[in-house]
């Protein structure tokens, strides 16, 4: 009996201690942008047939496209606009990404912008925090992925 109940505690506390290890990273993972650190070869990350981001994910590139166009072009009244997110590309230098947006507005104009952008932070919370390395306006420039 008293074998059975260690068993037990001592299971119990490989679970809490899985746990209290495992559920930051999966917090932090979720929060940051994949692959920042790898230098391999263009990592496709979002695109018509691959869905490697998270929801949370989405949103922020989304939000970092935005704030690039607004730096770039001048600023864009974006009320009456649909963003869509067409390609997100991890590129072979380290922190730099590739982002592909679709941007229609309700008279029906779709406006296409590239952009290169180095993230300063792996942390996403913040995605306001980068630069744009290069960036194209009106058509898929920069080459498609």
């Amino acid at each position: 009996m008293n074998n059975k109940v260690a068993r037990i505690i001592w299971i119990i506390c490989i679970l809490i201690i899985m746990g209290v290890v495992g559920i930051p990273k999966l917090y932090q993972n979720y929060h940051s942008a994949p692959y920042y650190n790898s230098t391999n070869k263009t990592i496709i990350l979002e695109n018509e047939k691959i869905h490697r981001l998270n929801k949370y994910q989405k949103r922020q590139f989304t939000k970092i496209a935005k704030k690039a166009i607004n730096e770039k072009d001048e600023p864009f009244n974006w009320q009456n606009c649909r963003i869509n997110l067409r390609n997100v590309c991890k590129l072979s230098n380290k922190h730099e990404y590739k982002i592909i947006v679709e941007i229609r507005s309700t008279l029906n104009v779709k406006i296409v912008n590239s952009m290169i952008i180095k993230l300063n932070n792996r942390d996403l919370i913040n995605p306001y925090d980068f630069s744009v390395k290069e960036y194209s306006s009106g058509s898929p420039g920069i080459g498609k992925v």
